[in-house]
């Protein structure tokens, strides 16, 4: 169990390490690089959608670790908890969501067939595909966390800062608005992405830290 832990930690903290190189790196480049004022406000216009997906990105790599390590445990559907026994259920059949249309009689048998050989299987392989729904703001990651049994962040970790506010409002909004190509009178200045990159540098300690703990405390037990 040891080892284990301390591979999750490594690779994660490596991941992490790899982020905050990437987005130091876009911090650099305006002072580096001396660009006119219309070239740097393009850069930092376009860096936020970066910044954005080095967040998403993080969040499906470090879960995706987290799954692994959870496998070689080789655990029974009897062992695991029931957060996570619902998020595999509904990620390896999403008929439990939307169900086949009622005249489509192949499409259940082969549903049921498979839910049979489901319960059947020993030991227990999670899905390590996880659903960001393309938008990873604080409701999203709150719901990530409780499908694997993980304590949830509270909105504002220190006084006076909103997760939802930074996240949802800011992140989100200038990255959706530069994603979509809509017309935006937002201009994004650098102490916008030095704004971003606190944020999401303070969420992957978060995320990290509760993975961690969740793993260390076995939360993925019944």
């Amino acid at each position: 169990m040891t080892n284990q832990i301390t591979l999750l930690e490594q690779e994660i903290m490596s991941d992490i390490e790899e982020r905050r190189e990437l987005m130091s790196w876009l911090k650099l480049l305006c002072a580096r690089y001396g660009f006119s004022n219309t070239d740097e406000e393009l850069f930092l216009y376009y860096s936020i959608p970066i910044v954005y997906a080095t967040w998403e990105g993080f969040i499906q790599t470090s879960f995706q670790i987290y799954v692994r390590e959870l496998n070689k445990l080789e655990l029974t559907i009897d062992q695991v908890c029931d957060s996570i026994i619902i998020y595999h259920i509904e990620s390896k059949f999403p008929q439990f969501k939307q169900y086949p249309d009622a005249e489509k009689f192949k499409k259940k048998v082969n549903f049921f067939n498979k839910l049979g050989v489901f319960y059947k299987t020993n030991p227990l392989e999670i899905n390590p595909n996880i659903n960001t729904e393309s938008n990873v703001g604080f409701k999203v990651l709150n719901r990530i966390l409780t499908d694997f049994n993980l304590d949830k962040i509270p909105e504002y970790p220190e006084p006076r800062y909103s997760l939802e506010e930074e996240l949802d409002k800011f992140l989100l909004k200038i990255r959706n608005t530069v994603a979509h190509g809509q017309q935006s009178s937002i201009v994004v200045k650098r102490e916008d992405l030095e704004r971003a990159i606190k944020l999401v540098d303070k969420l992957m300690d978060l995320v990290f830290d509760r993975i961690k703990t969740g793993f260390i405390n076995r939360s993925y037990l019944k």
